[in-house]
């Protein structure tokens, strides 16, 4: 497993690679900031009016980078789904089999890579984020003393470890979605449509069953640390969305473990 680990890190030196990361980095600060220039430009609006009111209490930092979240998720969800199921189109698994042939092994170095490098990724971007919109506030003279408190960096910390676990699910789902389809333009497809469309029309059909689905558990995790006006508080409370979200990580990854080991090898 370790050489698997090791010989998918050398994968994250290419330049393609890299770039989902500075895309994720750029696309991410600049939706913060100019949620950050909506609120200290006075704009008003219904959308901004529980942001604004956030804006000067120790939450209103992540409550602003917050909004470029969803980029991250479904540029993680990307880089996750297509690096796994590449190895099918390209007809690499074979040779990878060939060198490690223990599948599982193999299976859990390349995931365990992807994921340290995706929750790296994350956190640089929100980081900078948060330094650049701290910058920002200060340059105009706004007061971010609140987002600095002891209260305030320990919102920040805590959204960001939600923010992990939230990560952590949405690409074991990338990995389930990945060794099922086996190929990178079907395997992409699926997983930014059940990301994008399912658990949204059936909330509105089934508001009490869908907050135990996967997607929306995940969300829950980093949208308790926010004024419940701003971010997508659990309802069923935060252990009983942690334990859920946990459930479900482990059942991807005993669905893709089985799956991955089954599956015949052809190219």
């Amino acid at each position: 497993m370790i050489r698997a680990f090791l010989s998918e890190l050398l994968k994250f030196r290419r330049w393609s690679v890299l770039a989902g990361t500075g895309v994720m980095i750029v696309a991410t600060a600049f939706v913060a900031y100019l949620t950050f220039h909506q609120i200290a430009s006075g704009a008003t609006g219904r959308e901004l009016i529980p942001l604004i009111q956030a804006f000067p209490t120790p939450q209103g930092l992540i409550t602003v980078i917050d909004q470029g979240r969803s980029l991250i998720i479904v540029i993680a969800l990307i880089m996750v789904t297509a690096n796994v199921a590449a190895e099918w189109s390209q007809g690499t698994l074979r040779n990878l089999l060939v060198r490690e042939p223990g599948r599982l092994r193999l299976l859990a170095g390349k995931m365990l890579a992807l994921l340290l490098f995706v929750v790296i990724s994350a956190e640089l971007t929100l980081a900078i984020s948060a330094a650049f919109i701290v910058v920002a506030a200060q340059s105009q003279g706004i007061s971010t003393v609140a987002w600095t408190s002891s209260e305030g960096i320990h919102a920040l910390l805590s959204f960001f470890g939600n923010e992990v676990l939230c990560l952590v699910g949405i690409s074991l789902l990338g990995m389930l979605i990945a060794v099922l389809a086996r190929s990178v333009g079907a395997a992409v497809g699926i997983a930014l449509a059940y990301v994008l469309v399912p658990e949204g029309i059936i909330a509105m059909v089934w508001q009490q069953g869908s907050q135990w689905f996967p997607i929306r558990v995940f969300n829950f995790l980093p949208g308790s640390t926010f004024p419940p006006a701003v971010g997508p508080t659990p309802p069923q409370g935060y252990p009983a969305a942690l334990l859920v979200a946990l459930l479900w990580m482990a059942g991807f990854v005993v669905v893709s473990a089985v799956a991955f080991w089954k599956q015949d090898v052809n190219a």
